[in-house]
């Protein structure tokens, strides 16, 4: 090993030593601080999509810079901070820089040579839409129009999506692209998208067991097996959040079947096993803390929705979990980075801080009501007792 990635190992604390946990609002803004240096180190506007201790930071990623700007947005809101929704503003214009004349986004990191992917399109709606609602310019509708429209061109009869696809196969955690159409619906008026939305998950809930665990929920079709804790929570969370805006109650109640057997098996310490197979057990002896991170906030939501104290719990194990594991320190690809797996050699983004893995954390520190002020140090201090 080259000497200089030992000593990026060991600055980071790339084992699995753990810290101790801080104030809520002080994880919230260097997990905010680690997402601006990776915006930072990017020429165009987007976001790094990690930061590698082997190959330090890639290219910007359009998919998750999409779906950043809502979270940017929302810290402004509550924190005050002005900077926030400049750098949120110049990632959607970096978004429409981007776009395809027909409307869809190109998968993968930029320059990565992928053609327009389904999923990828979904998530820049997200940042599309929240652009266009604080400044009215017609550029950022017209883009998250252009977008629905793609998605409906490519979707099959059943709802669910087998072309532009990662790996050419069908997902259910594309239900994270029906939410974004539903959100598209919500905001436009425009029923075709909630309609496009509702085949969808209707297709997924198609493929989900009677003990909330769904079928192809992996990357792969290996993977459907024992899927990533991240694109079963992607999934879990579409089924969900479509399910609000549309006004299906159907729709939730599945969402919590998934979420409730969650609840049931985070240990005591907020552990949960990266991959997870049909009955819900880990398939390895590692974290993914960006599936822990997703949970925490679905499981937050959820409650929020309609109660649960299993639930309660499990959102605060799970983020003190996190929390535990964010980096401290090492320089700006580190410092309030939260890495794919723990140990960082765990099987998803193995050495690497991906960027939505920082996005989930900030999202569940907000769902937790952590945001600022002496209401969420408070707020803090119950969610990381005992």
């Amino acid at each position: 090993m080259k000497p200089w990635v030992l000593s990026r190992l060991v600055v980071a604390g790339a084992g699995n030593k753990t810290s101790p946990v801080l104030g809520a609002r002080e994880h919230l803004e260097l997990a905010l601080r680690w997402l601006c240096a990776a915006q930072d180190s990017q020429g165009d506007g987007g976001v790094a999509l990690r930061f590698s201790l082997i190959d330090g930071w890639s290219p910007s990623y359009p998919e998750t810079t999409g779906y950043i700007i809502p979270t940017l947005l929302e810290c402004e809101r509550l924190l005050g901070r002005s900077d926030l929704r400049e750098r949120a503003l110049r990632m959607a214009d970096f978004e429409i820089g981007v776009q395809n004349p027909d409307g869809s986004t190109n998968g993968g990191q930029v320059g990565s040579g992928y053609g327009g992917f389904v999923f990828d399109t979904g998530q820049v709606i997200f940042g599309f839409i929240a652009a266009h609602r604080i400044t009215g310019e017609q550029r950022y509708l017209d883009g998250a129009l252009r977008a629905g429209e793609w998605l409906l061109s490519v979707q099959d009869v059943g709802g669910q999506w087998s072309r532009n696809t990662f790996e050419g196969i069908e997902h259910v955690y594309y239900a994270r692209v029906a939410w974004a159409l539903a959100e598209l619906a919500a905001y436009t008026g425009e029923r075709r998208y909630g309609e496009a939305a509702r085949r969808n998950v209707g297709w997924v809930l198609a493929h989900q067991r009677p003990n909330g665990w769904f079928e192809r929920a992996g990357f792969t079709i290996a993977g459907h097996a024992a899927p990533y804790t991240h694109t079963i929570a992607y999934t879990v969370e579409g089924v969900l959040e479509t399910g609000v805006t549309l006004g299906e109650s159907a729709f939730i109640a599945a969402a919590c079947r998934s979420l409730d057997a969650i609840a049931g098996i985070v240990g005591p310490d907020g552990f949960l096993g990266g991959q997870l197979d049909r009955n819900w057990r880990a398939a390895g002896r590692y974290a993914c803390l960006t599936g822990s991170a997703q949970f925490a906030l679905h499981c937050a939501r959820a409650c929020r929705l309609q109660g649960g104290e299993m639930r309660r719990r499990a959102a605060q194990a799970l983020f003190h979990y996190v929390a535990a594991r964010q980096l401290r320190g090492g320089g700006p690809g580190t410092t309030g980075a939260i890495g794919g797996s723990w140990p960082t050699w765990g099987r998803y983004q193995r050495f690497a801080f991906p960027n939505w893995a920082a996005k989930f954390f900030i999202d569940a520190a907000l769902a937790l009501d952590v945001a600022h002020g002496a209401a969420g140090e408070a707020a803090g201090k119950e969610m990381f007792r005992g």
